[in-house]
């Protein structure tokens, strides 16, 4: 799946708003679509052509926060997609606008049929029709199916379309076994998945300039925040900037050579190749191509640069 980080689909919070962003008659599909993963695309073409079909547009509805958040507070999920990522991944799988559902204890708390009657009969927008997973439960308690979405909707004059979930080796693909995968460092697993490479998404911010003044290797900041990362190293890396591609070389980790604060911070730090860019501010796509090393506290700042200056020639000659 090619990413465009230039096509930013139109977002509201509720279907009812959708006819104030020019969408009159949709074909939604539902869920939380973290990582927008080979599933999740596949429910997006069936959404695609369902609108084609019933001559609507095709619209991704997802909730945020994660519902795990909001019903598990002291268990925080970490998610393989910041929002503005996944909006850009669901765009780039053919949707036309997005619903970006608020998730909270009062939604959690209405049945399936109260969801449906309460945010689906708007003035002004016809619902042409749905598309979920097979597996897909709403609804308090998650009492309400596919088979439940369906029964409403063939009541309203609309039609829906349950996708089978995707396979990889004898097990379903999911968010949960790609997260798991990340965690691992098991990052091929994770993109055979995905459909494409791991990737990190988000603003250029400013770290401590030490990478500059000290290692005589300029580095970027990548705000990541409440993204699941793989474990503590450096990595081969691409990177995009709007229609341009650099190579480069990532580092996540807490900096323990030359960290100076007794709370370590973790960071994700990358430096690109042939790059003359000033970044910051700006929104960056990191894909994660191969594991090199484990980070590692060294003897001396000195001994660190040596090792980056061999990194950085393994990553050079590795062919994508």
């Amino acid at each position: 799946m090619q990413t465009s980080l230039t096509f930013q689909p139109p977002v509201v919070s509720r279907p009812a708003e959708l006819p104030t962003i020019g969408c009159q008659r949709a074909a939604i599909a539902m869920g939380v679509f973290d990582g927008v993963h080979l599933g999740h695309q596949a429910i997006l073409q069936q959404l695609t052509e369902l609108a084609a079909q019933t001559k609507a547009s095709p619209v991704a509805l997802f909730f945020d926060p994660h519902p795990r958040t909001v019903l598990f507070p002291d268990r925080p999920q970490p998610l393989l997609t910041t929002v503005p990522y996944r909006e850009r991944l669901l765009g780039a799988a053919g949707a036309a606008f997005l619903i970006r559902f608020p998730f909270d204890s009062e939604l959690a708390a209405l049945s399936p049929h109260a969801f449906l009657e309460r945010y689906f009969l708007a003035p002004g927008l016809t619902v042409t029709g749905f598309c979920v997973g097979a597996n897909w439960h709403f609804g308090c308690r998650n009492a309400g199916s596919a088979e439940t979405l369906a029964e409403w909707a063939l009541q309203h004059q609309a039609v829906t379309t349950a996708v089978q979930p995707l396979q990889r080796q004898d097990s379903l693909i999911s968010s949960t076994r790609i997260r798991q995968a990340v965690a691992s460092g098991d990052l091929d697993e994770a993109a055979a998945m995905l459909g494409r490479p791991f990737s990190l998404f988000g603003k250029v911010i400013r770290g401590h300039g030490v990478g500059s003044a000290v290692l005589q290797c300029p580095t970027a900041n990548l705000a990541a925040d409440n993204a699941i990362l793989p474990p503590f190293g450096v990595y081969i890396a691409t990177a995009q900037k709007g229609d341009q591609r650099f190579r480069g070389i990532t580092y996540v980790g807490d900096a323990p050579t030359i960290r100076t604060e007794g709370k370590p911070q973790v960071l994700v730090e990358l430096h690109l190749f042939d790059c003359q860019h000033d970044l910051y501010g700006q929104e960056i796509l990191v894909e994660f191509r191969k594991f090199l090393r484990a980070s590692q506290k060294f003897a001396s700042p000195e001994a660190l640069k040596k090792q980056i200056d061999s990194d950085i020639k393994t990553a050079r000659s590795y062919e994508l």
